[in-house]
């Protein structure tokens, strides 16, 4: 990701922002028993597409970009590449932003 701005962008509109690659390693589990413990937790984690998620399982490699936003809601977004993750994150914060100005 070499332009900077998605992620000050994003930055500037949260509380935080935290990056993981491959947290699931730290518990020596799989992608896909990573994900379904962190939806047991109550986690919405957020995907490009179908396949960007079965492309991670199958890798057995993820990204993840949480962001715990003002209001203390969070966002969890995963993708099979930080640039994936970022501009999903974009897209994500900057619908948000416009229904918070529409309302």
């Amino acid at each position: 990701m070499s332009d900077r701005r998605p992620i000050e962008f994003i930055a500037s509109r949260c509380e935080s922002l935290r990056i993981h690659h491959n947290a699931h390693r730290e518990t020596h589990t799989t992608v896909a028993r990573h994900l379904l413990h962190r939806e047991r937790l109550g986690d919405v984690i957020i995907f490009a597409s179908t396949a960007s998620r079965v492309r991670c399982m199958e890798s057995e490699a993820i990204w993840e970009v949480s962001i715990r936003h003002r209001d203390d809601t969070q966002t969890h977004i995963a993708g099979t590449s930080l640039d994936e993750c970022m501009e999903l994150a974009n897209a994500t914060m900057r619908v948000s932003t416009v229904g918070a100005i529409a309302a």
